[in-house]
């Protein structure tokens, strides 16, 4: 009878659990549902072997230090970005220019050479009698926006000390963030959607003090470990807003789209408060998508520079003035942004025709 009892107490106990259990998820699930949507993954066509889960708060991904393909096509060096290596600290005599991007500076389609940050590196050492040594720093990452362009350069690429930034620039910066899947070996022509839990398996920064595997495999399968961390983080975001960027995990799939232009505006104060601490100029590259009426965002034309003192270089209206058609640049007929090598080069002489102003040529 006593043992009989206690099995009862046992299964009394235990369906209690049960029923808190599922009555968590499914609480948690509502939420999940009324502020996220399943999300799409935005690598484009970059190899993901190059690319790994990143451990700053709100950058989602980061290319993997040192990662090549075999054919030697793909080349990321120690500190993360497609480039040689850079001596640290930076030269006397050398004046190191820094190019922030998406895929249209990353150059998916082309040797790293025939990107346009490495053709501006040699048209400026082309100068003959040239008292200093230019370089040109190709640190684009496909699909990053405006936050994560901010987040890679204040906590990776600092260390080159730069002289100049360019902030290479399309509307989609103000979107969500791009996010990444570890469990994809390579990306079709089309988005791929992930559920939510892959996706906060893959860009959610691990906050809570649990073996990596176990914590990992909670933040995909149970909701209510997700929202447990989603709070956590803004608890931690209050407290810590440097290092835990307000809310950023919410661009990868918040509903709210003014949200996350919002957040990602306010990305570039943060772009002036580096620029004045270093002593850099912040130079705005404008890429139109290449048909005959795309627009910038009036903000980023005019607003923005104004407030924050940088510099523009509106390429459309470069290339207009030059009677090129923006259509002569696309790399295949439905092609809306990625540069042709024609438009790498091209785009190189007019970074440096605004540029040459202020570099000391």
């Amino acid at each position: 009878m006593h043992r009989n009892l206690n099995f009862y107490k046992l299964l009394i106990l235990v369906s209690t659990f049960l029923v808190i259990f599922i009555s968590m998820e499914i609480i948690s699930k509502s939420i999940e549902k009324k502020y996220f949507f399943d999300t799409k993954v935005y690598l484009q066509k970059a190899k993901p072997v190059l690319h790994r889960i990143s451990d700053i708060p709100g950058l989602s991904y980061e290319l993997m230090a040192n990662a090549e393909t075999e054919n030697g096509f793909y080349a990321i060096n120690s500190k993360g970005i497609r480039d040689r290596e850079f001596v640290i600290p930076k030269p006397k005599g050398v004046f190191r220019i820094l190019v922030l991007g998406d895929s249209v500076t990353f150059g998916t389609e082309y040797f790293v050479e025939s990107t346009y940050p490495k053709i501006l590196e040699k048209l400026l050492n082309d100068k003959v009698g040239a008292t200093l040594k230019y370089e040109v720093l190709n640190a684009g990452v496909c699909s990053y926006n405006a936050v994560q362009k901010f987040l890679l350069l204040k906590n990776k690429l600092l260390d080159y000390e730069p002289d100049m930034v360019i902030l290479q620039f399309l509307n989609d910066d103000y979107y969500r963030n791009a996010v990444f899947s570890s469990g994809l070996s390579s990306l079709s022509e089309r988005d791929v959607f992930i559920s939510m839990g892959e996706y906060f398996s893959s860009n959610f920064p691990k906050l809570i003090s649990l073996p990596h595997f176990i914590d990992r495999f909670l933040m995909r399968y149970l909701a209510t470990y997700r929202v447990l961390n989603k709070r956590l983080y803004d608890r931690l975001s209050d407290d810590y807003p440097e290092k835990f960027p307000s809310q950023a995990y919410r661009f990868a799939a918040y509903k709210d789209m003014a949200d996350s232009m919002r957040v990602n505006k306010g990305a570039f104060e943060k772009f002036h408060e580096l620029s004045v601490k270093f002593n850099f100029p912040v130079f705005l590259l404008l890429v139109p998508e290449l048909k005959k009426e795309s627009q910038i965002d009036v903000w980023i034309k005019s607003d923005c520079p104004q407030k924050y003192g940088f510099f523009t270089i509106d390429l459309q209206k470069s290339l207009k003035s030059r009677g090129v058609n923006l259509e002569e640049l696309r790399i295949v007929p439905s092609g809306i942004c990625h540069l042709n090598k024609k438009g790498h080069r091209i785009t190189a002489q007019i970074i440096k025709r605004h540029i040459q102003g202020h570099i000391g040529y």
